[in-house]
């Protein structure tokens, strides 16, 4: 049987999880949570039910898992695991949420699965694209060079 005091912690960490989750525009849903968490997990994926317990105050994830959530969040980890008050208006370094769509970071994730050969490829037709964009030779409203 856990401790009142066990449990509370749990209940407190779901609380702060889904306060954080609100505020960066997360659905408080395990399904959605777990596809958006696994694209920045980098091999400490979770499931569906782990998240559940999460949400629901069953369960507190890993240390590794905090600072994940953290870090997709915004938030200081100590706040998110322990409701650290001191750290509470701290935020871990953003990165801008346009950047942190499912879109993008799926993008990422195949880019980073190519070779290396491949990569150096890709990276040379996108410079190639962003000098034609700053100088006018490629427009980004879909018109066509300037004539």
């Amino acid at each position: 049987m856990d401790s009142k005091i066990a449990n509370d912690e749990r209940i407190n960490f779901s609380d702060r999880l889904k306060t954080a989750l609100l505020s960066a525009g997360v659905p408080i849903e395990p399904t959605p949570f777990v596809r958006a968490f696994n694209l920045r997990a980098d091999g400490a994926a979770v499931t569906a039910h782990a998240a559940r317990k999460w949400l629901s105050g069953e369960a507190i994830p890993t240390h590794e898992k905090v600072l994940i959530l953290a870090s997709w969040l915004g938030v200081h980890a100590a706040w998110l695991r322990y409701g650290d008050a001191e750290n509470a208006e701290l935020v871990a370094p953003a990165i801008p949420e346009v950047l942190l769509s499912t879109a993008n970071l799926t993008l990422i994730k195949d880019i980073v699965s190519l070779p290396e050969s491949t990569q150096q490829l890709l990276r040379e037709i996108v410079d190639a694209f962003l000098r034609n964009h700053r100088t006018g030779h490629l427009r980004s409203d879909k018109q066509g060079p300037h004539k």
